[in-house]
């Protein structure tokens, strides 16, 4: 990669409110002015650079929709990327007072203070490392064939950070092949150079007192309520809106609103990412910020050329015609678990459509769970007694149970969203074998039903995705459940709620004793016949043997 030392771009500084000026300026910058500031710096008190290369493809493909969008007068005029926090220094390292401070509008000069990225590392590098990749495309070009564009490219004026880190010159260098591997297939010309430099933004907020500047930053990533991923779920779908669609935004605010935070949260990480990871044969124990993508899909635009998002524009017309001769706007549209996800309104009616199941809905004690109560009438009496009875043994709290019966409840919610009630009551058995064979055998800590579904010789979730019929579902053998070698014995330090477990797995035919237990049981007569038998009546039959 070229040198970044290149002259500073100008970015225009509003004081704060309050008559702060002196200790804080904020401003909307492009990313042409952001990454041109020559002054900028990442500190050594800055942790390593750390995105991975999921992060990073994530990142451009968020600048992919959102250009579309834009040039299809679809979206907001400019795509917002955050807030970048600046901690404003001299050069010898001490802090710029008042008396020192540049005027707004007037750009800083980079002989004498240092603009120190306090917060917003990982994303400036990140694109700095797409316009570096983007000027290594356009210097492919003879000089004398570069368009207009492309050598503006190749002038544009970028700062150079210096990494301590090895790591992160490590992923630096990854990352780097990642995108140019990224923009060469995808084929970024000067639309994308284009709404990146100018219509790319970020909120710039410079603060002259480091106190200040990590006490900001702390406010901004502590103490206040950071977004949730069905939040940043739903700014997303929101922008990928249609024209025809934006008419219903506020229906779908509207009932997404309705839904609990909390609840939302509940059905996101326990069943919809469960299901949707799981069935893909990836781990699903932790949900967070960096798995957006998952509930990221098809793009419904006119433009689209792939045949797979023509086929769903065609069923989307087709559901929309329905709903609108119906009456029944947000209920018609197919939703399965593992199929694509829509973006724009019909992510909307999705999550609608499994909020309504239920599953989220915790389960009060002695009583079948909510989403069970629908499907009573056809519940057999040991599906019925499994789900009464998880959800009040003793025990059903802690930590490593939870992470079983979430893995037990995900798979259900799989089953009935692909067959309904047909065969539900064995479904439900299986998945309890399944499950909690697990939990009979040995603790369960964090990651260890990850570990255990990549693991076993069956994965359900694979078996499920893949069945056409309940029956294929049904007809998997599953081992018999035990108690591990930590359980046995007179001194073991078993947990109170398991024999309830085991119970069932008796009664359903799944449970496997020790050896030295099956041959006490299998003739307990016997052996005590031997140990009272005379020594002379012993000899005697060795005799005769």
């Amino acid at each position: 990669m070229e040198s970044m030392i290149e002259r500073a771009g100008e970015v225009v500084m509003r004081p704060l409110p309050e008559d702060r000026s002196t200790q804080a300026r904020a401003a909307v910058c492009t990313l042409r002015n952001w990454v041109g500031d020559l002054a900028l710096n990442i500190p050594n008190y800055q942790r390593p650079y750390k995105w991975d290369a999921a992060q990073v493809q994530q990142l451009l493909r968020d600048i992919e929709l959102q250009a579309q969008a834009t040039a299809q007068d679809q979206g907001a005029s400019s795509y917002r990327m955050g807030t970048v926090v600046v901690h404003v220094d001299q050069a010898d390292g001490r802090e710029v007072g008042a008396e020192a401070q540049p005027q707004p509008g007037q750009p800083v000069s980079p002989q004498h203070v240092l603009h120190h990225i306090v917060d917003g590392q990982q994303r400036t590098v990140t694109l700095l490392l797409v316009l570096h990749a983007l000027r290594a495309e356009a210097r492919l070009v003879p000089e004398a064939q570069r368009k207009t564009w492309q050598q503006e490219l190749l002038t544009l004026q970028l700062f150079e950070p210096v990494f301590p880190s090895p790591l992160s010159h490590q992923l630096v260098q990854s990352n780097y092949q990642v995108i140019a591997r990224h923009i060469r297939q995808a084929q970024w010309g000067q639309a994308q150079v284009s709404f990146l430099l100018e219509r790319c933004e970020v909120v710039r907020v410079e603060l002259f007192s480091l106190t200040e500047a990590f006490q900001f930053f702390d406010a901004q990533n502590g103490r206040g309520k950071p977004l949730c991923v069905h939040d940043l779920l739903k700014a997303f779908h929101l922008r990928a809106l249609r024209p025809a669609e934006l008419v219903l935004q506020g229906q779908a605010v509207q009932a997404w609103e309705q839904c609990s935070q909390s609840d939302l949260e509940r059905l996101f990480a326990r069943f919809l990412f469960q299901a949707r990871q799981r069935s893909r044969g990836r781990d699903a124990e932790y949900f967070g910020k960096r798995h957006v993508g998952v509930f990221k899909g098809i793009s419904l635009e006119g433009r689209a050329a792939a045949p797979m998002s023509r086929a769903w524009r065609m069923l989307d017309d087709a559901v929309h015609l329905l709903e609108s001769h119906t009456g029944t706007r947000g209920q018609v549209w197919p939703c399965q678990l593992d199929a694509p996800v829509v973006n724009g309104l019909r992510f909307f009616d999705w999550v609608q459509h499994y909020w309504g199941l239920g599953f989220h809905h915790h389960q009060d004690a002695g009583k079948l769970p909510p989403w069970a109560q629908k499907f009573e009438h056809v519940l057999g009496e040991d599906a019925h007694g499994i789900l009464r009875d998880l959800g009040c043994y003793v025990g059903r709290d802690r930590r490593g149970d939870s992470h079983v019966r979430a893995v037990f409840d995900a798979l259900l919610m799989y089953y009935v969203d692909k067959f309904g009630e047909q065969n539900l009551s064995q479904a439900v058995e299986l998945a309890f074998v399944w499950a909690y064979a697990r939990l009979l055998n040995r603790r369960v800590k964090v990651g260890s039903m990850d570990k255990f579904v990549d693991e076993c010789e069956v994965n359900p979730f694979v078996l499920l995705r893949d069945a056409v019929t309940p029956q294929e579902f049904l007809e998997m053998t599953l081992p018999a459940a035990f108690y591990g070698n930590s359980y046995q014995g007179a001194n073991s330090s078993r947990p109170k709620g398991l024999e309830v477990l085991q119970r069932w797995m008796q009664k359903l035919g799944y449970w496997q004793l020790a050896a030295e237990q099956a041959m006490q049981q299998e003739s307990p007569t016997e052996n005590v016949q031997e140990q009272t038998q005379e020594p002379d009546q012993r000899a005697a039959e060795v005799e005769t043997a």
